[in-house]
């Protein structure tokens, strides 16, 4: 699975992660992806002039691949606790798959990226929260989750639960293993504050 728009763009993508995950997203630069893809400056300033236009692109494959994972997982089954579940699986290894880069755009971006692209990520992370919502509201109709319950705050819940243990994860230098240390427990607790009883 990956960001399907051209091959350039491709390999600017992953170079771009590599950068982020070896040396930080505030060393993300033309120069730096330039010197990973062993290309001249030249070349990959025909086709990005900023460190901004780069991580619009991220947002881009960011959208596309992060909610293809938690939408094929849904796909897995028709109970909708079963399908929080497998998107929730699905999202932690995509994290660990991504080496938590994703986590590093969307926070570069909510802290001091300029207006447009705290807008685009807004509305991915919308899109992201709706799939959620969506299912919340399928376990309510088929009483499988409590009717007392505000969909859009359990689906806020659902990716805050993520957001946190990846926080965690790269701040520990990846030495945690996300899917075995905390996936169990964090679920069990979001499944016992959603279900009935």
């Amino acid at each position: 699975m990956g960001y399907s728009g051209t091959v350039r763009q491709r390999e600017i993508i992953i170079a771009a992660r590599s950068v982020i995950f070896s040396q930080g997203i505030e060393n993300l630069t033309v120069r730096g992806i330039a010197k990973e893809l062993k290309v001249t400056n030249g070349a990959l300033y025909r086709h990005f002039k900023s460190k901004n236009e780069i991580i619009s692109l991220l947002i881009d494959d960011i959208e596309e691949t992060m909610l293809a994972t938690i939408r094929e997982a849904a796909k897995e089954t028709s109970n909708p606790l079963k399908k929080l579940e497998s998107m929730f699986l699905a999202h932690l290894s995509y994290s660990e798959q991504m080496r938590g880069t994703s986590f590093a755009i969307i926070n570069q971006v909510s802290g001091i990226g300029p207006k447009h692209l705290k807008l685009k990520m807004f509305k991915v992370l919308n899109r992201y929260l709706k799939t959620i919502k969506t299912i919340v509201v399928q376990g309510m109709e088929s009483g499988i989750f409590r009717k007392d319950i505000n969909p859009a705050s359990a689906s806020i819940l659902f990716f805050g639960s993520i957001q946190s243990m990846v926080t965690l994860w790269c701040l520990s230098g990846y030495k945690l293993s996300l899917r075995k240390v905390y996936f169990t427990q964090m679920l069990d607790i979001y499944k016992s504050w959603i279900a009935v009883c």
